[in-house]
């Protein structure tokens, strides 16, 4: 069966199912039938990327009678442009404001979330840097039951603690002036 590519706008979606519905106003408005929108992996390895919004210009490939067919993706126009034209640069701006980008050129990727973010492993974490590692906020807690610093400890401000505090000598509170 012949297939065309066409343009149109988003006008509903099904979450459950990943397929859309699209408003083709060359064709005098005419709706699609639901539209599957394709994914980088369903089995084994499963993706699910963000669905495109309501109102969003998209392309889709359909058959001649235009309402069956396949969601190709979304489309910048002079109306709404891309966001980044930078060639070496990765972006994802959430409609939330949190934003995710790589620049290839400089090796730097950058993740700017306007809520709460939580890694969470069921095995060991291990950070590695060829640079110093610097960490802001306005307070930390540790929820650690032991913790080992291999390395000198440098502490500018006051340190508070309950229970001993010891040494190779000892008790602290021993110690000799």
């Amino acid at each position: 069966m012949p297939t065309q590519l066409e343009y149109g706008e988003v006008t509903a979606l099904d979450h459950k199912t990943c397929r859309l519905r699209v408003r083709l106003d060359d064709r005098d408005g005419l709706q699609t039938h639901w539209l599957n929108i394709p994914q980088r992996n369903t089995q084994g390895t499963q993706r699910r990327p963000l669905m495109p919004e309501i109102g969003e210009q998209v392309a889709v490939l359909l058959d001649t009678d235009g309402v069956g067919g396949v969601y190709l993706g979304g489309i910048y126009s002079t109306a709404e442009p891309p966001p980044v034209v930078d060639e070496d640069t990765e972006y994802v701006r959430y409609s939330d404001g949190t934003v995710a980008t790589y620049d290839r050129a400089a090796g730097v990727m950058t993740l700017e979330c306007v809520g709460e973010l939580v890694l969470k492993c069921d095995g060991s974490v291990t950070i590695e840097a060829d640079e110093s590692i610097e960490l802001r906020a306005p307070s930390a807690t540790l929820r650690i039951p032991k913790v080992a610093l291999h390395g000198n400890l440098l502490v500018n401000g006051n340190i508070d603690a309950t229970g001993a505090v010891r040494d190779v000598e000892g008790n602290s509170n021993h110690h000799k002036h």
